[in-house]
């Protein structure tokens, strides 16, 4: 993986092995960046944990839960914040006090901009459809960034065409992070699911994923792990047993202008996790610009994605 980093407002890059790929990272400064970062490069996999790639709003927390669980073989929620396995925010050298291995490290990055490390490991792929990606994407931001950072705030109508034209957004592009992955699609040691899926029928897809990381637990503890990960429970359970560690904390405080207490913000992260919740946000006429955008894009032929 190279990485540069460019002066002024400050950006850092990921890129693929032959350059031919660039995708902004998501870090405050170039400390921040050069710290994570060379924890990435100097990282050497540990036998046992797993992969959770997912673009930015698409179920991460959702399905890291449910990885986390099986791994414990419990349906007791995880005490810890996720954000300590995110080896694109939490400097990887770190993450051992807080979640030792067996682990789930979960990414928002396109695996090809990882150092080789990471690739080619158990990884479950989480896609969500776009239009109720979009949609997050303006609250997460609303709600959680606009909050802890110096940021002008934007209207949905802004974040809507960010998210549709701006390839120079942190973590890239949710189509171009969607054309990539899905071309790993048949990789052995992929799994791709589908968010609406995980809602619609939990216990088959959460079976899948049993049998994907071999973790071989039962038909009675999958259906409880289910029942444990319904949105409404998930929002309630974890928001009232998430602890503090100051480790966290610290590096987190890095990314914000004001102090930051990551179990305050993790409550944030559960709004509505519905399917369809686009149509209470996107005017008529910016539905038909959405849908004329996907009609330009190969892979809206290709993946059936649930939109209702």
């Amino acid at each position: 993986m190279a990485a540069k980093s460019e002066v002024a407002e400050f950006k850092a890059y990921l890129t693929n092995d032959d350059g031919t790929v660039k995708v902004r990272a998501l870090n405050a400064n170039k400390e921040q960046f050069d710290e994570i970062h060379k924890n990435m490069e100097e990282y050497k996999w540990v036998e046992g944990d797993f992969l959770l790639a997912s673009y930015q709003k698409n179920g991460t927390h959702f399905m890291w839960e449910i990885m986390t669980m099986l791994l414990r073989g419990s349906a007791e929620y995880i005490r810890s914040p996720k954000e300590a396995c995110m080896i694109d925010l939490f400097p990887l050298k770190k993450t051992d006090a807080v979640f030792p291995s067996p682990r789930v490290l979960n990414t928002h990055y396109r695996l090809d901009v990882l150092p080789k490390e990471f690739r080619g490991r158990k990884t479950v792929l989480v896609i969500r459809n776009p239009k109720d990606t979009s949609v997050s994407m303006y609250f997460h931001r609303k709600n959680i960034w606009e909050k802890v950072r110096k940021i002008e705030p934007q209207t949905f109508s802004q974040t809507l065409s960010t998210f549709l034209h701006d390839k120079d957004t942190h973590m890239g592009s949710y189509f171009d992070f969607v054309e990539y992955m899905w071309s790993l699609r048949d990789d052995p040691n992929m799994l791709v699911i589908f968010f609406e899926d995980l809602i619609l029928d939990p216990v088959a897809n959460i079976q899948k994923v049993n049998e994907f990381m071999g973790t071989q637990r039962s038909p009675e503890l999958v259906e409880e792990i289910a029942s444990a990960t319904t949105f409404s429970k998930m929002k309630e359970g974890k928001t009232s047993k998430l602890v503090d560690h100051s480790k966290l904390n610290e590096h987190m405080n890095s990314f914000s202008d004001k102090p930051t207490n990551m179990a305050k913000i993790s409550e944030q992260m559960y709004r509505k996790g519905k399917i369809g919740d686009w149509k209470n946000h996107l005017t008529v006429a910016e539905n038909e610009m959405f849908d004329e955008f996907l009609a330009k894009w190969p892979l809206s032929k290709e993946i059936k994605f649930t939109f209702v």
